[in-house]
């Protein structure tokens, strides 16, 4: 009999995850000079899809997309199919195959996802892998590969390597136990276990599991992996994430020395001065590369922020003050200071449209910008030192007010009643601590009015209203 698989037993965790969104491919892809394919009706492969976690909410946010998810885990692609026929998404397809024979599914695809795979297989899985999405990829397809990396992954080494001689049953209890152990004097191998403990005390058990105790599991510098993409016909386009491996981040020396390289030389130069740990690599043919005469640059093309549309979490903190020589947006997780006053009139203009996105071209039109060029670069440059702007080629269907019998995205509904992270319409995960909210999001199957809801809730139709107006805010609500 063969062994039960760990994915069976212990299903990885299950996210969304926004930087895997076509959307976010196709937005990156045109920084780089490339022309992605057209998301709204693009064909979607996920290898490595588990219960969907992260496919459903795409095919729900892009209804004229056909999505297929690819898992050799019999447990989760059951669970994947039973979820898209609960929510109604019949574009979205699960088939139970490990990614070698992946390629019989029908191809080809404008955009291939593998996240959370490529690390955890054997070298010859993970070159089968790569070839899998090669062959998958129509001609001007963009591929996303994420990988533990290297250097960064040899201060987590201990830690993997302590709890696969350890074997205890309570990891976080394990890692206290060692933690208590070291001696003062090693301070720096103490505080780089108690990062790892920290880590995993926010995370599921599963994350443990799979990120540490899996039996492959293969930390590599980006140069081997690329070299090994170019070997199945694949050329390195970028990173999903551009301001965490930028060279428009690094110093002037580092910017320097790596356009003397090409482009896996330029990358692992970025990693070993910012210690990178994880990469999400987007890919494409190298021949179709090869035949637009498209090359790797070291750095991103602003211009092409003209083609995209923007949207932004950052919100003004308080009143701006006439002649005030900066003022501070905010976000939950970061605060900045803006000096550039059409690049304030930008910021206040996406705050008020949010959490909708405008063109470039209409919000310089908005804010009566003189220079779209130096307005570009003030966006463009917050959008890689922060994160908290968002570029997108499509905006999916979105209200942002509460309608009277108002619709929620049917996965999140789903997931508000059988529990895991809720995704909105932009694929972004939203915490939803507050239980009323997440009651009301629940009900929001565009049949009840507000009235109803509020009694179905067991609430005042005003708090009824109130949390949908914060859902609807949240981009949670379609219509």
């Amino acid at each position: 009999m063969a062994p039960a698989d760990p994915y069976d037993q212990r299903p990885y965790t299950d996210h969304a995850y926004a930087e895997s969104h076509p959307d976010r491919l196709a937005s990156v892809a045109r920084l780089s000079g490339w022309e992605a394919p057209g998301v709204e009706a693009a064909h979607v492969l996920e290898l490595g899809c588990g219960r969907g976690g992260n496919l459903l909410p795409m095919a729900a946010a892009l209804p004229g997309a056909r999505v297929v998810g690819v898992d050799r885990s019999r447990r989760q692609i059951e669970e994947a199919r039973a979820i898209a026929t609960a929510t109604g998404l019949g574009n979205a397809r699960f088939v139970e195959a490990s990614f070698e024979v992946a390629l019989g599914v029908v191809g080809p695809f404008d955009y291939v996802v593998a996240h959370g795979v490529a690390s955890w297989v054997a070298p010859t899985s993970r070159r089968a892998l790569l070839g899998t999405i090669a062959g998958a990829l129509a001609p001007g397809g963009v591929a996303y590969v994420s990988f533990n990396v290297l250097p960064g992954w040899y201060e987590r080494m201990a830690a993997r390597d302590w709890w696969r001689f350890d074997r205890g049953e309570n990891a976080g209890a394990s890692m206290r136990w060692l933690v208590e152990r070291v001696s003062p004097e090693h301070a720096d191998y103490r505080r780089r276990l108690e990062a790892v403990a920290r880590r995993v005390s926010e995370t599921d058990p599963a994350y443990v599991t799979h990120e540490f105790l899996a039996d492959e599991h293969h930390p590599q510098l980006v140069s081997a992996l690329l070299a090994e993409a170019a070997d199945a016909g694949l050329a390195y386009l970028g990173d999903a994430i551009p301001g965490e491996t930028a060279l428009e981040l690094c110093d002037d020396a580092a910017r320097a020395r790596a356009r003397t390289k090409d482009a896996a030389g330029a990358q692992q130069l970025v990693d070993f001065v910012r210690n990178t740990a994880f990469r999400r690599a987007l890919f494409v043919r190298a021949d179709e590369a090869a035949a637009r005469r498209w090359r790797w640059s070291p750095e991103l093309k602003v211009e092409a922020l003209g083609a995209l549309r923007l949207a932004s979490r950052l919100r003004p903190h308080g009143e701006a003050a006439p002649g005030a020589p900066a003022e501070r947006f905010d976000t939950g997780d970061v605060s900045v200071q803006v000096d550039d006053a059409t690049a304030r009139r930008a910021l206040r203009e996406l705050a008020r449209v949010a959490p909708r996105s405008l063109p470039f071209p209409e919000l310089t039109r908005h804010v009566e910008a003189k220079d779209t060029g130096a307005l570009g670069r003030e966006l463009f440059d917050l959008w890689l030192a922060t994160g908290a702007l968002d570029l997108h080629t499509h905006e999916p269907t979105l209200a942002v007010a509460a309608g009277e019998r108002p619709l929620a995205c049917p996965v999140a509904r789903w997931h508000t009643h059988h529990g895991g992270a809720v995704t909105n319409r932009w694929h972004q995960e939203v915490e939803l601590d507050d239980a009323p909210l997440r009651r009301v999001l629940g009900l929001l199957d565009g049949a009840r009015t507000v009235t109803e809801i509020a009694a179905a809730a067991g609430c005042s139709a005003e708090v009824a209203r109130a949390s949908i107006e914060a859902l609807a805010a949240a981009a949670l609500i379609v219509a």
